[in-house]
């Protein structure tokens, strides 16, 4: 049995998470990808990664061993936490009368809502969310307006509770078919990099990445199946670990710190 956490995680740079594959064509790197709906991902071993990497730097050597093994494992031991694949929620999309809208379509929002199920997490707002699942539109729609967002003039609608999904996902949102995230998130930016060997430009190479603004949710279990004295360790560190997650500093995800890509925030969704 686990106590799961439910985490809204939010890309504040491009973010480029390689799979280590290349479409043979102009992408030599792609990003991660969900095998199913083939909507952009983080898969927990880069999530864990990122998050061990980023633990790290919060403690002396001496206690962030102890900690850092009792979370995330050694070599003599397994972690305790169990880490969960990042699923895609929202996008932004450019608009003429906003810079850009959230953009969420029935497909993310009933893998979100199936998500929440699978793990026992009650969300706020889980029948107008619902309602949004099972929408039928094949037009992008908005709380207000007649906004055009990518090049498609979205429609005003007072059949869904936009509030509610502002409230998860940001404002301004628009609900968009979901062939339209399918088509926006299968032609994502391409970057073109500079290979350099010894400061000399050998040859380009190019990058693909999510844009800024994207919004992904996980869930962090820790196990309830624990001897009285690896639980209250483990209370202690799962607590200490998830304050280091929603606290004021970025964490970094994925590739190209250095050119700042995947810098991240972390929110915890706290359950109805």
């Amino acid at each position: 049995m686990y106590k799961h956490k439910l985490y809204l995680i939010e890309n504040k740079t491009a973010l480029h998470v390689g799979s280590g594959e290349s479409n043979f064509g102009i992408i030599d790197n792609q990003i991660q990808r969900d095998a199913i709906t083939k909507y952009p991902t983080i898969h927990s071993s880069s999530l864990k990664g990122a998050l061990r990497e980023y633990s790290t730097h919060r403690h002396s050597e001496e206690e962030s061993k102890n900690f850092l093994d009792y979370i995330f494992g050694s070599e003599e031991q397994s972690g305790k936490v169990r880490f969960i694949d990042a699923h895609l929620l929202s996008v932004p999309m450019r608009a003429d009368l906003n810079p850009f809208y959230h953009c969420v379509s029935p497909q993310s929002i009933t893998n979100f809502l199936e998500f929440c199920e699978t793990f026992g997490i009650e969300i706020e707002h889980k029948e107008d969310l619902a309602k949004i699942a099972n929408a039928k539109e094949t037009n992008i729609v908005v709380k207000e307006g007649t906004p055009t967002i990518e090049d498609e003039e979205a429609q005003k609608s007072t059949a869904y509770n936009f509030e509610a999904l502002e409230q998860l996902v940001g404002s301004p949102v628009a609900i968009v078919p979901n062939s339209t995230l399918k088509e926006f998130t299968h032609d994502l930016p391409v970057i073109a990099r500079n290979q350099l060997d010894n400061g000399e430009s050998k040859n380009l190479f190019y990058e693909e990445v999510l844009p800024r603004k994207s919004k992904f949710f996980t869930v962090i279990s820790e196990p309830t199946y624990l001897h009285y004295e690896d639980a209250k360790k483990l209370e202690n560190a799962f607590d200490r670990f998830g304050s280091y997650l929603t606290d004021e500093n970025t964490i970094h995800i994925g590739a190209n710190a250095s050119i700042g890509y995947g810098v991240c925030t972390f929110k915890e969704i706290a359950n109805a």
